[in-house]
């Protein structure tokens, strides 16, 4: 009992010395800064490599817009694709870098029933969008 009752007055005076510690001002912190996102990088220009292709690709988002579609298309390290075709529907699909091409399938949708057998296009950037084949990609 007397273990306890000694316990008992250790956690007072710790309380009694926290509170006299304590204040109503804030402490000094130094100002947050706020989180910015880092830049994307600019596109490649001229002849394209397969890495470039691929770095350039993976893990960003872009519209789309071709004669007759247009839409957005999310590219992924994994060699997937996603995208939504405006006034259809959305999709997925596979893709490849190849030396200055883009290689691309798109799986069975209901607009697209049989899917698209995979088609490589020649790609090319003028720093601020891709070109391939007769779309344009730009960066979102």
């Amino acid at each position: 009992m007397k273990a306890r009752q000694a316990g008992m007055m250790c956690i007072g005076a710790a309380a009694l010395l926290l509170a006299g510690c304590s204040s109503n001002s804030a402490p000094d912190l130094p100002p947050s800064q706020p989180i910015t996102a880092q830049p994307l990088a600019p596109l490649p220009t001229g002849p394209l490599t397969a890495t470039q292709i691929s770095q350039a690709l993976a893990e960003r988002n872009f519209a789309f817009s071709s004669p007759g579609r247009k839409g957005t298309i999310s590219f992924y390290n994994d060699g997937t694709f996603e995208y939504q075709e405006t006034g259809k529907g959305s999709g997925t699909g596979v893709w490849q870098a190849s030396e200055g091409k883009l290689c691309e399938a798109r799986n069975p949708t209901s607009f697209l029933p049989k899917g698209t057998p995979s088609v490589c296009t020649p790609i090319s950037s003028d720093g601020t969008k891709f070109t391939t084949g007769r779309m344009q990609l730009i960066p979102s």
